[in-house]
């Protein structure tokens, strides 16, 4: 773990700026006891396109609800711009 923080300093602070969905389980505590870090995401996250909480949901929500994980997997895919089209394709395809 120490080696991933010192491999990663480079990047300490910088903003994801790709694409991104998130999706959590209403039931993680990974999902509720960082607040400061969900409140800075329009800084952190700025290409954050779309965010989705799943009541009922523990941490493992890929196999707790497959299904809707999935659909939210494909939909948000399908959404992207054209010019990521083919990726899209391939792994909606796959889903």
């Amino acid at each position: 773990m120490d080696r991933d923080w010192e491999d990663l300093a480079a990047y300490d602070g910088a903003p994801i700026t790709q694409p991104s969905l998130f999706v959590g389980g209403g039931l993680d505590a990974a999902t509720t006891w960082p607040a400061d870090a969900v409140a800075a995401y329009p800084v952190t996250l700025p290409g954050l396109v779309s965010s989705r909480l799943l009541d009922g949901c523990g941490h493992w929500i890929q196999q707790e609800r497959p299904d809707e994980v999935n659909r939210l997997l494909a939909d948000w895919l399908a959404g992207l711009p054209a010019t990521r089209t083919s990726l899209c394709t391939w792994l909606c395809t796959w889903l």
